[in-house]
């Protein structure tokens, strides 16, 4: 027996396992799911249904993205850090906006920024974020965006920051 009818059932054998591998290991993989603590941290902070949960690079960081559907049918995607699950971003982008965050951390909740913003603005809210921005010094700031204008407002202390219109 040759030494190339010994290797080569190995070699095709690793082969296969090498891009089966590979193939399931894809980064537009569906069926990789959030862990459990991000998704328990998505619904704790808004009550709803997942609909939809994937791994994402946000802003550099590794992150569990968590799309939660309120029962009025309003969308908020909650992004939990991979590495520690703590929060690194939530995002309003459909309406209605009638529910409330309270995401924690000793910060403003979505009610009170919204108080804040519809005092600036008199159009109707369309998109909201809530993160830490490195415009204003790396500190937590909801930008609700309006018709017309976009308000940021600091999320530890509710001061309006900027109005952008």
């Amino acid at each position: 027996m040759s030494i190339y009818s010994k290797i080569f059932p190995k070699i095709y054998v690793l082969t296969i396992a090498v891009v089966l591998g590979l193939m399931s290991c894809s980064d537009d993989d569906s069926s990789m799911q959030a862990p459990d603590s991000a998704m328990n941290k998505a619904l704790a902070l808004i009550p709803g249904t997942v609909v939809d949960s994937e791994f994402e690079t946000e802003d550099g960081i590794a992150a569990w993205k968590v799309e939660i559907r309120t029962d009025q049918g309003a969308r908020v995607e909650v992004y939990c850090r991979q590495d520690n699950g703590a929060l690194l971003q939530i995002e309003g982008e459909n309406g209605p906006f009638d529910y409330n965050i309270d995401p924690g951390n000793s910060l403003i909740d979505f009610a009170q920024a919204k108080t804040i913003g519809s005092g600036v603005s008199t159009g109707d809210l369309i998109e909201w974020h809530l993160k830490i921005d490195t415009k204003y010094n790396n500190i937590w700031v909801y930008k609700l965006e309006y018709v017309e204008p976009t308000v940021f407002i600091n999320a530890v202390d509710g001061n309006v920051l900027e109005v952008e219109n």
